[in-house]
């Protein structure tokens, strides 16, 4: 099996080992195994299986991984870096989407998240250097705090644009020398990263 075969295999028992209708409401549980966002309250949504697979995949994380979260949301893509990776350290702006997405993750069991609510763009600096960091909402540009607190052969993986223009998801790879290397991946719809650090 090649190691992006592996990689792939890898991520799909991850996702399988988490139950996407614990992190959906009540009345959305009915469509939690179809292929498509749901609404999750606070005008937020749980993306679609195959696009959490496909970031998931893009980080290329390993089991001793330190990764970080922009948008906790639901928690579902936070239980699936925690089933890969060491540690997990996530960020949720909205107190009610934290509060249960954390309870939630807890009462699952997982050990490896840190959590914290505020403003995703200015990243987790005491925690830094990140292997790996997600974002799950889309900002206008990159947020250099991000970029600075990936490590040196580190990726990031997140939607850029405006809300009412084209999303296009980036993959962007920090060089061993601190070069960063942007690469378009695909077209996407995210809701917008709300920060105080936009102008």
């Amino acid at each position: 099996m090649s190691g992006s075969a592996q990689l792939r295999a890898w991520v799909e028992r991850a996702v399988q080992a988490v139950p996407r209708k614990r992190f959906v409401p009540p009345e959305q549980r009915s469509r939690a195994g179809d292929d498509t966002a749901l609404p999750i309250g606070c005008a937020q949504t749980i993306s679609q299986p195959s696009l959490v697979r496909y970031m998931t995949e893009q980080l290329e994380l390993t089991p001793t991984s330190r990764v970080l979260e922009i948008g906790t949301g639901s928690g579902y893509q936070t239980a699936i870096l925690a089933e890969l990776a060491a540690a997990v350290f996530t960020i949720e702006r909205i107190p009610t989407l934290a509060g249960r997405a954390r309870g939630l993750l807890q009462e699952l069991g997982y050990d490896n998240i840190s959590f914290r609510t505020g403003d995703g763009a200015r990243g987790w600096p005491e925690a830094a250097p990140f292997e790996a960091i997600i974002v799950t909402a889309a900002a206008v540009r990159m947020p250099p705090a991000l970029l600075d607190q990936l490590a040196p052969n580190g990726r990031l993986v997140a939607p850029l644009g405006g809300t009412q223009e084209t999303q296009m998801l980036f993959r962007f790879d920090k060089d061993a020398s601190g070069q960063v290397h942007g690469r378009e991946l695909c077209g996407v719809r995210f809701v917008p990263l709300v920060t105080a650090t936009e102008p």
